[in-house]
């Protein structure tokens, strides 16, 4: 598991560089999320956009001065909306990838931790991808990377979301998932304990080489907005604002 200590300073670590932008003059901010990937964001009972994203982008908008708005889009074309001006950014536990950047920017990373193969096997030395069906949300960098690195007898299974491919997991109709920590980590604590999941290996190598963490994606070119960005990032780092939020969210 990874400590929030270590999380706070990877993220102190990529925002060391200075920033300087002016906040004076306040930006509206439209931004577009899907709200189905708890707990990073999700619609309330009363179907409000909530979650671990938006509140830290709250939080970055109220230190640059922009008057922030939020409103659910289809994950898949999230990044598709951002070159014709519909929305101003985008933020949905984005991982910034090479791939990505050719089309976008983004700011600095708010969020680096790996993601994890869940299963029903219990740990008996390195868990195997070989000859297994692997259940992960499509059209996500999770995906990209089993295509890229998976065996090559594995067979990949797409699915809607995350919650859907462990639901299945949990039925026994795929051997394993492959999701970000904090979905897992959230669905593992309201299992029962007879009907036990486990975290099998954590993929390192994917910060490492795949990708930078979550970034908030933002048109090509559009340097004002991503410096008041990663300035208000920045802040909210500094004054404990950041750690308030994750603390809340992943306790």
């Amino acid at each position: 598991m990874i400590s929030f200590s270590r999380q706070l300073a990877l993220i102190c670590l990529l925002l060391s560089t200075s920033l300087s932008a002016n906040t004076s003059k306040q930006l509206q901010v439209k931004f577009a999320t899907d709200a189905n990937y708890f707990p990073f964001e999700y619609l309330s009972d009363d179907k409000e956009i909530q979650g671990f994203d938006i509140d830290i982008a709250k939080a970055i908008c109220e230190q640059a001065n922009l008057k922030c708005s939020f409103e659910h889009h289809r994950f898949d074309g999230l990044l598709l909306t951002l070159p014709f001006g519909r929305y101003d950014a985008v933020i949905a536990a984005l991982d910034i990838t090479s791939e990505r950047l050719e089309k976008v920017d983004f700011s600095d990373s708010y969020y680096k931790v790996p993601p994890v193969f869940i299963s029903k096997e219990q740990l008996q030395g390195e868990f195997s991808l070989e000859g297994k069906f692997i259940g992960v949300q499509a059209n996500t960098s999770n995906q990209s990377y089993l295509i890229q690195f998976a065996k090559e007898n594995s067979y990949i299974v797409p699915y809607y979301s995350s919650q859907a491919a462990l639901k299945d997991l949990k039925l026994q109709r795929i051997d394993a998932v492959f999701a970000d920590f904090a979905v897992v980590n959230d669905f593992l604590s309201k299992q029962e304990q007879d009907n036990e999941l486990v975290i099998s290996r954590t993929e390192a190598v994917f910060v490492e080489q795949f990708s930078k963490g979550y970034g908030i994606a933002v048109k090509k070119n559009n340097h004002i907005l991503r410096q008041r960005l990663n300035l208000g990032l920045k802040q909210i780092v500094e004054n404990g604002t950041y750690a308030k939020i994750f603390q809340e969210y992943f306790p």
